[in-house]
């Protein structure tokens, strides 16, 4: 697998391109009824303090939306510095524990690696090391419809309506 000046990196696909927001449901209108993105699945990560919604387009693409949940943790200190935008993307890897030595061979500085979920495992690029661009490898053990069916936890309607 390796890189190579053909083009061929470590990375098989563009998973999705994350965007911060203080309210997933203040995006919604843009995202789903604008721009024609089909509501795809989310969930709520209490422990790391954020909600998040992913939105399929036609012919392929995913954009995430992304909000703090809680009075504290990453997404508060990111909104609170940069404002809502551009937060991350994700490309999706086979073996991460394997991508990750190589990119640390290559004399990249991955941060965060967190393996433990084999539904998603995930380490980061800093963005002082990418031109100002968190950039985040993923890998799941499940079939792509099987994590989609794991990840049906937020009800995308009942959050339109919440406050």
């Amino acid at each position: 697998m390796g890189t190579d000046p053909g083009g061929r990196g470590i990375a098989d696909r563009l998973d999705h391109v994350s965007i911060a927001t203080w309210k997933i449901a203040a995006m919604v209108p843009l995202i789903r009824d604008v721009l024609g993105g089909r509501y795809l699945m989310g969930a709520t990560d209490a422990a790391q303090g954020f909600r998040w919604a992913q939105f399929q387009f036609p012919g392929g693409g995913t954009l995430e939306l992304i909000e703090p949940v809680g009075s504290a943790g990453f997404l508060h200190d990111f909104l609170g510095q940069r404002g809502e935008g551009l937060h991350h993307i994700t490309l999706r890897v086979r073996d991460i524990a394997a991508r990750t030595r190589e990119l640390e061979s290559l004399g990249w500085r991955p941060v965060n690696a967190n393996f433990e979920n084999p539904a998603w495992k995930e380490v980061f690029l800093h963005p002082r090391e990418t031109h100002g661009v968190l950039i985040q490898l993923a890998e799941s053990e499940l079939p792509y419809p099987r994590e989609i069916d794991y990840y049906q936890q937020l009800d995308l309607e009942e959050l339109m309506t919440s406050s």
